[in-house]
């Protein structure tokens, strides 16, 4: 058998375990009615329920599951074809390094500018954080789809280089 047809069949196989489980509880848990609208004693009631401990506990190992995979796979790269692991590991320092860059600058924002409703504190560093988190992430995007719209004249201008 051919490693695509193996990593189709993995694939499925991790679809069907981790994901399709966590989306159904998921689901079950926003179909239920309750919200933040709520009064308290049916939030209570329902966070106590058997539904939401279900998509807390799936949710939660969909996430271990994924870290573990993600983890897995990186040490298969590494083995396998190294250079490319090299590749992917000074993605993630340029990614630290725009996030540490965008943290150390700030933001001039406060809970007060944000206008944040009710008794929800968050600290500046918090802010800040939060921050530097979104914009690394909207770098990231953009950078991504300009490299996806104009990938051919990339390969076609580093081809001929």
């Amino acid at each position: 058998m051919g490693s695509e047809k193996k990593l189709n069949i993995l694939g499925i196989i991790i679809k069907i375990l981790i994901i399709a489980p966590a989306l159904v509880t998921g689901l079950i848990v926003m179909l239920s009615g309750v919200n933040a609208e709520s009064s308290e004693l049916e939030k209570e009631q329902f966070m106590d329920s058997a539904s939401f401990s279900a998509v807390a506990n799936l949710s939660f190992i969909a996430i271990i599951a994924a870290v573990a995979l993600i983890l897995i796979f990186f040490i298969v790269l590494l083995l396998t074809r190294p250079g490319n692991a090299i590749k992917s590991i000074l993605g993630i320092i340029v990614a630290a390094v725009v996030f540490l860059l965008i943290f150390m600058t700030g933001t001039n924002d406060t809970v007060e500018s944000l206008n944040v409703q009710g008794d929800i504190t968050a600290s500046p560093a918090t802010i800040d954080f939060t921050h530097a988190g979104i914009w690394t992430a909207l770098i990231g995007m953009i950078i991504s789809s300009i490299l996806a719209l104009f990938l051919g004249f990339f390969v076609k201008l580093f081809s001929k280089i």
